[in-house]
């Protein structure tokens, strides 16, 4: 039989207005996050005798009470596996809640492991870790993809749910999902669209990547619309709306047009200077998720920033 204590907690008042969950974790630092949405939903964690739910703004002087065994509350954190440590040493977290992880990810991380990917060095194994989920029915996944050279927000759904909701609207086009681009050379209008059939296929160089595909009924279709927001001196920064999420889509659908993106060397053939990566960043997401809307961002990161300024100077 499991036995539990009851451990309390008095808010001071550099922590109202914080949210119970947040808080929970600041005052709990080595119980997995996991566990503490699992006491928060089972009613172990009250306030003046009544069941307090997550989203809670605390008060000043208010009294937490939660019921924990002794062994989880002094339980060592998980080991992460692989090399360079746990996920929050190394990826940005925009957003968390009992349904969502909104992450940071940076270029050079890889997603989902695959060929040549070192193991427990992916996005979502890392997120897994994290979490603590070992053995649960449902494990947390990735609700879409970015590509291992672009940065920018990508969500975890923690439950079924979820998971199911997020990947229905970006399916259906009604997720709002805004990169940023450096393009080569000016458009020669404001704003347009490319609508081309792209179709994956094996390049003896680069490995897979997708190839647009003009007239034929071949490949899949993709549609990404773009508005200038920038003009370098042969350059273009770019807002970019995809309306379907193919393989390499901004990259490919750019270079066809004759503005490949700055940095690829896979869809390009002009290196842009001090710049190891596509500059292409996953700015914004929105969804509107349990009756209201919800808006993540990320900023672009510095190595990006730096190259703009490099544009900059005369």
């Amino acid at each position: 039989m499991e036995v539990q204590s009851r451990t309390e907690f008095s808010v001071p008042d550099g922590d109202a207005g914080q949210r119970l969950d947040r808080y929970l974790r600041k005052v709990l630092p080595d119980v997995p996050l996991s566990r503490i949405f699992r006491l928060l939903r089972k009613g172990a964690v009250r306030i003046a005798g009544r069941k307090a739910a997550g989203d809670l703004r605390l008060e000043p002087g208010v009294r937490i009470t939660v019921e924990i065994s002794p062994e989880e509350l002094h339980a060592a954190p998980p080991a992460s596996p692989g090399k360079g440590g746990g996920l929050r040493s190394k990826v940005g977290v925009i957003y968390e809640d009992e349904d969502l992880l909104v992450l940071d990810k940076p270029a050079g991380m890889a997603v989902h492991p695959g060929t040549g990917t070192p193991a427990g060095t992916t996005l979502i194994e890392r997120v897994q870790q994290e979490l603590g989920v070992a053995g649960s029915v449902f494990q947390p996944a990735l609700a879409h993809r970015l590509d291992r050279g672009t940065s920018g927000v990508v969500v975890v759904a923690k439950n079924r749910r979820t998971l199911l909701e997020v990947q229905k609207q970006i399916q259906e086009h009604t997720a709002a999902k805004e990169y940023l681009a450096l393009v080569v050379g000016i458009p020669d209008r404001p704003s347009g669209t490319v609508k081309d059939r792209l179709e994956r296929v094996d390049s003896r160089d680069h490995g897979a990547k997708s190839i647009v595909v003009r007239g034929s009924e071949r490949g899949v279709e993709a549609e990404t619309r773009w508005k200038v927001r920038r003009r370098f001196g042969g350059h273009a920064l770019l807002e970019v709306r995809i309306l379907s999420g193919r393989m390499h889509q901004i990259r490919a659908h750019m270079a066809s047009i004759g503005h490949p993106v700055a940095g690829d060397d896979r869809y390009g053939t002009a290196r842009f200077p001090g710049l190891k990566r596509p500059f292409l960043h996953a700015a914004r997401l929105g969804l509107r998720l349990w009756g209201r809307e919800v808006h993540f961002e990320s900023p672009l990161p510095p190595e990006l920033e730096q190259a703009l300024q490099r544009l900059e100077v005369p």
